[in-house]
C-alpha cells in the first residue's frame, strides 16, 4: 500500500518519523516577470529582499533570475501547504552563491516550524523565457542535516 511506504500522516514519510512534508512547483514567463517590475515601480522591492535584488541586478538579463526566485517563492508556499496567499512574499528569500538555498523569515518561519519542517531544498532553472522552481519542504527527526543558517532562519 502507498500509506505503508510513504505513510498517512503529514511530516511522515519514507525515512519513518521524518521526510518529505510537502513538495511545491512553479513556472512564471520572463517577459511576464519585466512587465511587473517595469511597470509597477515599488514590486521589486515588495517582492524581493535587499540581498535578491543585489544579486539579480548583477547580470545584464535580471529578469530571468527574479522569476526564478519568483517562482520559488511561490514552489516553497506550495511545499508548507500555505500557498501563495497570507504571507509578505520577503518572508521567503532565495539565497544565492552555489546552489541556491531558502532563508524564512517572520510569519512563514513560525509556520515551518509549527508544522516541524526544518530545511526547503530547492531547484531552480531558467531557459526558453521561462522560469522553474521546485521546492521540497522536509522534516528531520531530531533536525540532522539541517543548519538554521544555511535553510531556515
Amino acid at each position: 500500500m502507498i500509506g505503508d511506504v510513504f505513510g498517512a500522516g503529514a511530516g511522515v514519510g519514507v525515512f519513518g518519523s521524518g521526510g518529505v512534508f510537502g513538495v511545491g512547483i512553479d513556472v512564471i514567463g520572463e517577459r511576464r516577470m519585466r512587465l511587473l517590475l517595469t511597470r509597477r515601480a515599488r514590486a521589486g522591492e515588495r517582492l524581493f529582499s535587499p540581498q535578491e535584488r543585489l544579486y539579480c541586478d548583477g547580470f545584464s538579463n535580471p529578469y530571468s533570475h527574479y522569476a526564478a526566485r519568483f517562482a520559488a517563492k511561490e514552489a516553497v508556499g506550495k511545499a508548507l501547504g500555505i500557498g501563495i496567499l497570507g504571507f509578505v512574499w520577503r518572508e521567503i528569500e532565495v539565497l544565492s552563491g552555489g546552489k541556491p538555498r531558502v532563508a524564512l523569515h517572520g510569519h512563514v518561519a513560525a509556520i515551518a516550524q509549527a508544522l516541524g519542517v526544518t530545511r526547503i531544498e530547492l531547484s531552480l532553472s531558467h531557459t526558453g523565457g521561462q522560469a522553474y522552481a521546485v521546492a521540497v519542504a522536509v522534516s528531520d527527526a531530531a533536525g540532522a542535516g539541517s543548519s538554521k543558517e544555511d535553510n531556515l532562519v
